[in-house]
């Protein structure tokens, strides 16, 4: 664990997003299952390392960290550190899982369908 901390912290990661799933009346509702969230993830980021069950990251320069917010086998959220870059890719994955993300300073969503587009330039574009 330390040696991710280490990674971390050189990776300027600190762009952070709210990965969620709401329902009709607002209530927030979980994303799926452990398995269906870690087989989602995995397809959509295939060098993902899941470092505890609760816990992955994509070890690439200005990758992203996810803490998983589990509530007994369901996933009930998701907080990431970093993902700025990944953000087309995580936005195609959340539009397919009927997910959302918001950003988490701000507590916005972010358009699906053209996620740069409240921060005005294209991250990995």
């Amino acid at each position: 664990m330390a040696d991710l901390k280490r990674w971390a912290k050189t990776k300027k990661m600190s762009w952070n997003l709210l990965i969620y799933r709401q329902g009709e009346s607002e209530e927030m509702l979980p994303l799926g299952s452990l398995a269906a969230v870690t087989a989602a993830m995995n397809t959509a980021f295939p060098d993902l390392e899941w470092l505890s069950p609760d816990e992955c990251a994509l070890k690439v320069d200005r990758g992203f960290i996810i803490e998983w917010k589990l509530q007994g086998d369901d996933v009930q959220d998701g907080y990431t550190n970093g993902g700025f870059d990944h953000l087309k890719q995580l936005a195609a994955l959340c539009k397919q899982e009927g997910w959302r993300i918001a950003d988490a300073q701000e507590g916005e969503d972010i358009d699906l369908d053209d996620p740069y587009a409240s921060f005005g330039s294209g991250g990995d574009e």
